[in-house]
């Protein structure tokens, strides 16, 4: 969770257009705003945990686990020197995907969902660490702390481009959410268009022209420091899309 943020994202708007301008899956364009998710059933579509193992993923360390096809992040009770993250060893490009989450633990927990990531060297001024994190896009869904800016569902690059901070409406987010309990998090990304779904409800829609945007690499998940905390994922569907289409 970060306190910068440009290119704050008002939804309000944009929900009330969605109620009048809803397409079918199969008629989308990089042109057409959609409120639909997207039906992850199909052709093209991966199970990320379908071998039941973690041997297609990078697994920095034992606070990592699979447990019932369902990615545990654990900080075994005690807090992390600094953040980690499990990814995926392929790297995605145009895609649509899908996972749930569940995020519990003390007030400061805070996780993330991040895709096109690659692993950069971070220098973190603040207690003068070092240490490896993720560059990429992430669908935020860190702990809402009362009185500040809630950061569940923005879509932020903390580590390779911190100002960089896009807010969907808050009052939907507080609606959509379910603190200690399961939600849907679904995204698209097809060329340097973003689009973020929670638990079936379009919350934002993003065009990075920002030419360092990450346009391939990994999906992966955060689990924080500062914080005593358990993040479970499941249920992780991934499927690539047509560049050309």
């Amino acid at each position: 969770m970060v306190k910068q943020s440009q290119n704050l994202f008002n939804a309000t708007t944009f929900v009330a257009f969605l109620i009048i301008w809803v397409m079918p899956v199969a008629s989308w364009s990089q042109n057409i705003n959609e409120a639909i998710e997207p039906n992850m059933k199909g052709k093209n579509s991966i199970d990320l945990l379908e071998t039941g193992t973690l041997a297609d993923w990078k697994v920095p360390s034992k606070h990592w686990s699979l447990v019932d096809k369902t990615i545990i992040g654990n900080t075994g009770g005690k807090v992390l020197f600094a953040p980690e993250w499990i990814y995926t060893k392929q790297q995605f490009s145009d895609f649509e995907f899908t996972c749930e989450m569940k995020l519990t633990g003390d007030k400061g927990r805070n996780t993330g969902l991040y895709f096109r990531m690659h692993p950069i060297n971070f220098i973190q001024k603040k207690g003068n660490k070092t240490y490896v994190a993720a560059s990429g896009y992430e669908f935020d869904a860190g702990y809402h702390h009362p009185g500040k800016k809630n950061m569940r569902g923005t879509l932020g690059d903390w580590y390779a481009r911190p100002k960089l901070r896009v807010f969907p409406d808050q009052k939907l987010i507080n609606e959509l959410y379910k603190a200690d309990d399961w939600n849907r998090l679904t995204i698209r990304a097809r060329g340097n268009r973003i689009e973020y779904w929670m638990n079936a409800v379009k919350i934002l829609d993003f065009v990075d022209t920002d030419p360092k945007g990450s346009r391939k690499g990994s999906i992966g998940f955060q689990i924080h420091d500062g914080s005593v905390m358990q993040v479970a994922y499941r249920n992780l569907v991934v499927r690539t899309l047509n560049p050309n289409k």
